[in-house]
């Protein structure tokens, strides 16, 4: 395949920017499409954690006993809008297929082989900028317990996590008051996930990608992908609200919105939505130093730039319905327990898409109809954290190189 080929990527968030870039120093030509801003879409509100022990499946077994309370409980992690639940029964179907304990122990190898090295990717593709003005820390991530039966629930999950190789540290709660002093009463434990890192402020991170990918040649179109004109060998075009441009190689990375963009270039592709939540406090008036999960209650407390970001929930709804702000507001009640001195003052919720597979793994991969169409999306809760090894990823597929991880678990036609 010749090196000369432009390369179109339609999506400027983190995966189509880190695409992007990699293909850039790799010496091709790129033009990025979106109708928004580079970063502005659910890039922008993700936890901002890169979660090198994200190395499980959000399925695992026996979570078909529990599944119908959580996702008929409106207020709880996890739940669905009754009216799209017709909608997603297939989705739901492909997902509890992934749960058999062969299945999780697979996908947990797949995850892992691109999760764990995720902080070092990104290092590595933004080695030509200086240290200090890349917006990522490497402090850890924090499994947080407030309660005793938490310590013993996450007992088989950091078991595992540490079979595939993550570094774990248990913390007993004087030690994790030592980590959080701002913690209140309730809590019983943690869990310190050392290679995770965190983005100051995932906007800021995908600025950085933008800029340089302007620097060095590359350019945006602010334009609404609709479609493709097919020609002999694939995509000639794509179709827009602003009108057609002319492509060559392209990416799909296009998160949520992926799924009829795939279908018209050749792959049926199980793609939901998780729609997913944040309240960002510009003024928390206590000091938190290293981001934070509590799987328990579903959601994560980072801290940023701008002040601490809470963000979690699960949401099933599809694209079109409109946000429910109160989901933010239980983040804001579960962590005021947690912290009894935070400050909400000034506090805005959001809302975003997560784009999501029914077994948890992303799309990196080759279409299975047009040799020179590539898919980068499906990252789930994942996004910011595999963004640059799924840049690398889709590099090496686009020049035809062999790769130093398999891309066989994330194919476009494995269901």
């Amino acid at each position: 395949m010749s090196e000369q080929r432009t390369v179109t990527i339609i999506g400027a968030g983190i995966i189509g920017l880190c695409c992007a870039r990699a293909l850039q120093r790799r010496g091709r030509t790129v033009t990025v499409i979106d109708p928004n801003e580079p970063g502005r879409g659910t890039s922008y509100g993700n936890a901002g954690i890169l979660a090198a022990g994200s190395v499980l499946p959000e399925g695992h077994p026996g979570l078909w006993k529990r599944l119908p309370g959580l996702l008929l409980d409106r207020t709880g992690p996890l739940t669905i809008r009754p009216g799209y639940l017709p909608q997603m029964l297939p989705w739901l179907l492909r997902f509890m297929a992934s749960t058999t304990p062969g299945r999780v122990e697979e996908i947990s190898k797949a995850l892992a082989a691109i999760v764990m090295p995720g902080v070092q990717h990104y290092l590595d593709l933004l080695d030509d900028v200086a240290a200090d003005q890349v917006p990522i820390r490497r402090q850890g991530c924090l499994y947080l317990y407030p309660k005793r039966e938490d310590v013993k629930a996450a007992e088989p999950a950091n078991d595992a996590r540490r079979r595939r190789g993550v570094e774990i540290e248990t913390l007993g709660p004087d030690e994790v008051r030592q980590l959080i002093p701002a913690i209140g009463p309730d809590m019983a434990g943690g869990a310190l996930a050392t290679q995770s890192g965190h983005a100051t402020s995932p906007l800021a991170l995908s600025q950085l990608l933008a800029a340089q990918i302007e620097a060095a040649g590359g350019s945006f179109i602010r334009a609404k992908a609709m479609g493709f004109t097919i020609g002999a060998e694939g995509p000639s075009h794509v179709r827009t609200d602003q009108g057609e441009i002319e492509v060559e190689d392209v990416v799909i990375a296009a998160g949520a919105f992926s799924k009829p963009l795939a279908a018209a270039l050749g792959n049926k592709v199980p793609l939901d939505t998780e729609r997913g939540y944040h309240m960002m406090l510009p003024q928390p008036e206590i000091e938190i130093r290293v981001p934070m999960l509590i799987s328990s209650l579903g959601f994560g407390v980072t801290p940023m730039n701008d002040g601490l970001r809470l963000a979690g929930t699960v949401e099933f709804g599809g694209l079109k319905a409109p946000p429910d702000y109160n989901r933010a507001q239980i983040l804001l009640d579960h962590a005021k327990r947690l912290f009894p001195g935070l400050g909400d003052e000034g506090a805005v919720p959001w809302m975003g898409h997560r784009p999501s597979m029914p077994d948890s793994l992303p799309v990196i991969s080759r279409s299975s109809r047009f040799s020179r169409v590539f898919y980068a999306f499906g990252h789930g809760h994942l996004g910011l954290s595999l963004g640059a090894v799924t840049g690398r990823m889709i590099a090496d597929l686009v020049q035809d190189r062999v790769s130093d991880i398999d891309p066989t678990p994330y194919r476009a036609d494995r269901f």
